[in-house]
């Protein structure tokens, strides 16, 4: 081998060791959040808050400006009860100001720059430091290992990944043991080698984009089909779980279902425990606020607010108090009943910031209230996204998987029509595609001013 292969070699077994190390580091010190108190959380926070907020202030030039300008004594910052203290940020400030929110004097060789926003269809640049997203995988690895998941279990992902510019349709990592498989192109007319290639693999999970799994649910459902082994479970992660994509997981593939959340800023990360749907916050991952329209504090349970997040990962391009446009709703206050963790905790996550369709009195209606969006009608359809471009009226676009014909189109109407009374006049239109994101993921919502941009 020449000394150039023999470099090439060399680097690539020591990235991969660096990996894993960082993998690790996010695994031990995820689990070992699990054991702590409710006092030992709150310290941890008030501490780490505290370092990165003087840090901000200290060394990045947008946080500078923008606590003096809100006249913040960032000396006087002591930790949790002083955030509201600080304004809030969004992505608006991602895309006006990621120049000056990226620590100055860092190496390039030391930062990895990214994007993110390819499901709100406004896409922003991110710069984090070099190994984070393996850091970040260890910490995902703690969650799922809540069910039983464990590091070389047999995992295929289904999650729209574009490989080799859409010309493969998998990929095998035999290092991570795990099979990707592209769902760009899932038709009725590949499923038959997409089943062959999972049944081939015996996965024990399966690793998904909900919209993704959705997708070959219904075909196989519409076939008749089933993998030849059942998987031990279903992981869902980077877009919302619907109870009634919930529903059609466990028909169609006869295995338990868990999600967890997270998003490209890395400002949070929380998913199910062994025992509940509740969304359980890794405190070392970042720290949770959920705020009204307003910008005040939401304390109790039940009630709706905002997800706005600190993120504790990324010193490179820190994201304090960034609102995430997603919006969930707190859990019972005291320690998870079901595993006893005494992690910040949401009773459910009701979507995407984008993912509601405003009624004709301005009320938002959330999809995960669409009592129509199972059953027969994915017996039809490949695809579908709502669009909305004033209150109380949206069109349903729908990619048919079957002729559509007319006692088709009056069963699928008449599933919807208990909206009209309650403010909704829906449309439904069948179009030939609905293409996916840049990120593989699907739209259930979109809006004029989102076509306009993509």
């Amino acid at each position: 081998m020449s000394l150039g292969g023999l470099l090439r070699r060399l680097t690539y077994y020591l990235g991969a060791f660096h990996k894993r190390r960082l993998f690790h580091q996010g695994l031990r010190e995820s689990l070992a959040t699990d054991r702590w108190t409710t006092a030992e959380i709150r310290a941890y926070h008030d501490r780490r808050l505290t370092e990165l907020v003087r840090d901000a202030a200290a060394h990045i030039p947008f946080y500078r400006d923008l606590y003096a300008r809100a006249g913040v004594d960032v000396a006087a910052f002591r930790g949790v009860d002083d955030l509201p203290r600080l304004p809030t940020i969004s992505k608006a400030d991602l895309l006006e100001h990621g120049p000056r929110m990226v620590r100055p004097g860092v190496s390039e060789l030391r930062i990895v720059r990214h994007t993110t926003g390819g499901s709100t269809g406004t896409i922003a640049a991110l710069a984090s430091p070099r190994g984070i997203a393996s850091f970040e995988n260890g910490c995902i690895f703690a969650l799922w290992s809540r069910i039983g998941v464990r590091r070389g279990d047999r995992i295929v992902t289904l999650r729209g990944a574009l490989l080799d510019g859409g010309r493969r349709l998998y990929e095998r990592d035999r290092l991570e043991n795990r099979l990707t498989i592209s769902t760009y192109h899932l038709k009725d007319d590949t499923v038959a080698e997409i089943v062959r290639l999972i049944d081939d693999y015996r996965p024990k999970w399966l690793h998904v984009y909900p919209s993704a799994l959705t997708l070959l649910a219904n075909i196989l459902q519409r076939i008749g089909r089933r993998l030849a082994s059942t998987p031990q479970g279903i992981l869902c992660g980077s877009e919302a779980v619907y109870p009634w994509q919930i529903e059609l997981f466990r028909n169609v593939f006869g295995c338990r279902v868990y999600s967890h959340y997270g998003h490209g800023e890395l400002a949070l990360l929380g998913g199910w425990c062994e025992g509940t749907t509740a969304f359980h916050f890794l405190p070392n991952h970042g720290f949770l606020e959920l705020l009204d329209a307003d910008g005040r504090p939401i304390t109790a349970p039940d009630q709706t607010g905002e997800l706005t997040g600190t993120g504790y990962l990324n010193r490179v391009m820190p994201l304090i108090r960034y609102r995430t446009a997603d919006h969930g709703a707190w859990d019972a206050p005291g320690p998870c009943p079901a595993c006893g963790r005494e992690h910040q905790r949401l009773a459910r996550i009701d979507g995407r910031g984008q993912e509601y369709l405003v009624l004709r009195d301005g009320t938002r209606f959330p999809l995960t209230s669409i009592n129509a969006l199972h059953g027969t009608f994915f017996a039809h359809i490949y695809r579908f996204q709502f669009v909305q471009d004033e209150p109380g009226r949206a069109t349903l676009r729908i990619v048919p998987a079957v002729e559509l014909t007319p006692p088709r189109m009056a069963e699928i109407r008449a599933a919807f029509a208990y909206l009209g009374p309650l403010g909704l006049d829906l449309d439904i239109q069948p179009v030939p595609d609905i293409p996916l994101t840049r990120a593989g993921k699907q739209r259930i919502v979109v809006t004029s001013e989102d076509l306009a941009r993509a």
